[in-house]
């Protein structure tokens, strides 16, 4: 079964892929060879094989090569326009499918033009449009098509009919992208929220060790507090280079999670199990638990989970996309009950190495009432409400995939409802949750606002989506209330704290609070093996590269200790990265943010830094070094918010002092041995020694 595809058909680089199913898709596809060393009928044999391949990226490639050589070709653009609408570029299969109407060479007209046209358009949201041709193709009857596409022709015509005449509510609900702090040019998908931190899968991150061009790319999840700047969960987090990980559901406080993990079949398929990860009481993570039948069934995929508490059963749930047999087709939305006394704080195991023995799980239940012989994926149950939302492509809806929601009563589901125009749009809109409240949330969509590879096709581009609902008329007079009685939650109930690793430090309301900020440096950065003073990088842009290579120093730091030495030393560089070089990193915006208050305000100010370097090099070395990281900093202040800083450093109102100290203020017994890698340049010792330090702040002077 076809899960994903790929969302970008011209560039050789890895698109953005359709989270519809889950997650993505590897770019197998690499560079073609020249255009002049191959005939049209080369490429067309190659696009051909492409396409059984299902790796639609390469064979539109392969198509397009062949159509500058012929470029009237009615087959060639029949096949190039296929492509285009499996990788959702809908704009660019419009055209072609237009052309084949118009001026292309042709024995006969293909069967389903109209109908594909008609898909093309609806997505896009031209529905009249698109009614049409749906309309011109049942008028057509042509000869040899299958009744399903017929039937479904006249489903599509009056949906499309449907769809035009419906209008936003009022007031508009705003869905606005989360920006470019959360979202990359690839895939970003797969919402969780935990309190104040927002967790989410990402198809951003190369594969390591990876040598092939372009380079290949894995999901993993990253989280962001307060809509901050996102980066990945770390500190022993399951981590793999040969599977994607992605979709979070947590529970017991924080210690047990269910994860997905996956793996691709082909060009075009993936497959993905579920496993379930236990923390242990000192906050380390076990190894991924494959979980065993009926959870996933050898040779189906099983996927997106989440958690729910039914206050009225006292009973948690465990829902999940899945393909397995006995539902109504394609992927199907399921659900069942879960041990509510085994995924309980006490049953936190007190070491990772040690797990505890999987739960027996019950026969997963079909929701008949929501489940269509297309795909119904990413279930999400809002307890408050006691509605269920998920998306669809067989229910009527506006285009792509459409949010629904299917109350529960005592009686179970509702009819699943279309929650209108606005939150759902002619793309594919997906993975939709709400905080507890009901007023604001998040979706993953390809609509209009997100990110694209290549503009010009205007093809994939999941981004996360923030969804704020507007505030409700306040009544002029209170009206009395009886409160409901609040029901009886178990202590296992799956609203949680985030992780106290996670949990930022109060924001200091002081300049003062900022004395002492360490801002840590990878070894001989900015600009390696240099003796200018000066860089043109920000320091943020060094310590995202230096943030980055955190899995490299643990693996450098731990080579060739025994185990238990090898435990300790990694938890020594995960503390390093997490609570020190992070820190840093974050706490440097939330000086600039109170610099600018101060500054607005008429206040002159002084900021005092002293650079440091370890002792691996030479003396007049290390000086220059210690200045180019001062460097970084001040050009973080100029560069601040799209330079509301930088005027204030030129007139004088914001000074940065400099002052470089070179490795002679380096603490003794700091390893200046260039042989000797792991202790200096791993040691978080040796990497303390790499920062600059905000010595001193004055104001008012």
């Amino acid at each position: 079964m076809n899960l994903i595809h790929l969302m970008h058909p011209l560039t050789v680089r890895c698109p953005k892929p359709n989270p519809a199913f889950f997650i993505l898709l590897l770019c197998l596809f690499r560079s073609l060879a020249p255009m002049s060393a191959q005939s049209a009928r080369a490429y067309e044999h190659a696009g051909d094989e492409a396409v059984k391949r299902k790796d639609f990226g390469a064979a539109i490639q392969h198509y397009g090569a062949a159509l500058e050589k012929k470029n009237e070709d009615a087959d060639l653009i029949w096949k190039y326009a296929e492509c285009a609408r499996n990788l959702h570029s809908y704009p660019l299969a419009e055209k072609m499918y237009r052309q084949l109407s118009g001026t292309a060479k042709r024995k006969k007209t293909p069967p389903l033009l109209q109908y594909r046209l008609g898909e093309a358009l609806k997505n896009q949201g031209k529905y009249p449009e698109a009614a049409t041709a749906f309309e011109q193709f049942l008028s057509e009857n042509p000869a040899g098509v299958e009744t399903a596409f017929v039937d479904r022709a006249r489903v599509e015509m009056e949906t499309c009919r449907w769809a035009g005449s419906q209008t936003p509510p009022a007031p508009v609900v705003e869905v606005v992208n989360a920006g470019k702090g959360i979202n990359s040019p690839f895939s970003d998908f797969a919402p969780y929220m935990s309190g104040d931190t927002l967790f989410f899968s990402s198809y951003r991150f190369d594969k390591r060790g990876d040598k092939a061009t372009p380079r290949t790319k894995l999901t993993k999840v990253m989280y962001s507090i307060r809509n901050g700047r996102a980066r990945e969960v770390s500190r022993g987090f399951p981590a793999t280079d040969t599977a994607h990980i992605a979709h979070t559901a947590i529970l017991g406080e924080g210690h047990f999670l269910f994860v997905n993990l996956c793996k691709n079949l082909n060009a075009s398929d993936i497959r993905c199990e579920l496993y379930l990860v236990v923390k242990d009481i000192r906050g380390r993570w076990g190894e991924p638990m494959r979980l065993p039948e009926p959870v996933n069934l050898p040779g189906y995929t099983t996927t997106q989970p989440s958690i729910s508490y039914d206050s009225t059963s006292e009973q948690l749930n465990l829902w999940f996309a899945s393909d397995r047999p006995g539902g109504k087709g394609n992927l199907d939305i399921w659900y069942m009950p879960l041990d509510t006394n085994w995924f309980c704080p006490c049953n936190v195991p007190v070491s990772s190495r040690k797990p505890p023995r999987l739960p027996k799980f019950d026969q997963p239940v079909n929701l008949s009432t929501a489940n269509t012989p297309e795909n119904d994926v990413t279930p999400f149950y809002h307890a408050p409400e006691r509605t269920l939302y998920f998306s669809s492509q067989g229910l009527r809806g506006f285009g792509g995939y459409d949010i629904f929601k299917s109350k529960q009563d005592s009686a179970g589901f509702s009819t699943p409802e279309n929650i209108g125009p606005g939150l759902n749009s002619s793309y594919n809109d997906l993975y939709y949750v709400l905080r507890p409240d009901g007023k604001n949330g998040y979706l993953s969509s390809n609509r209009p606002g997100s990110q694209y590879l290549d503009e010009n096709n205007k093809s994939c581009c999941n981004d996360i989506f923030i969804v704020r609902f507007p505030e409700p008329p306040k009544p002029e007079e209170p009206l009395a209330q009886t409160p409901e009685p609040t029901p009886r939650v178990p202590v296992t109930r799956p609203m949680i704290p985030v992780e106290r690793l996670m949990q930022p430090d109060p924001v200091p309301t002081k300049l003062a609070d900022f004395v002492g900020l360490p801002l840590y440096f990878d070894n001989d950065e900015p600009d390696k093996r240099t003796r200018r003073v000066k860089t043109e990088k920000t320091y943020v842009q060094t310590a995202q590269t230096y943030l980055e290579r955190q899995n490299e120093y643990r693996e450098r730091f731990g080579a060739g200790l025994a185990e238990s030495k090898k435990e300790a030393a990694e938890e020594q560089i995960d503390a390093f990265f997490e609570n020190e070089v992070r820190r840093g990193f974050e706490r440097l915006d939330q000086l600039c943010e109170l610099l600018l208050t101060r500054l607005q305000n008429g206040e002159p100010v002084e900021v005092i830094i002293k650079g440091f370097t370890s002792p691996r090099a030479e003396s007049e070395y290390n000086v220059a070094l210690g200045k180019r990281r001062i460097s970084s900093v001040r050009n973080h202040f100029e560069e601040y918010s799209g330079g509301t800083l930088k005027s204030y450093l030129q007139n004088g109102q914001l000074k940065v002092t400099e002052a470089s100290f070179g490795e002679t203020t380096a603490r003794s017994g700091i390893s200046d041995d260039l042989r000797d890698e792991r202790n200096s340049i791993y040691h978080p010792d040796a990497a303390r020694e790499r920062r600059v330090e905000i010595v001193e702040i004055r104001e008012n002077q």
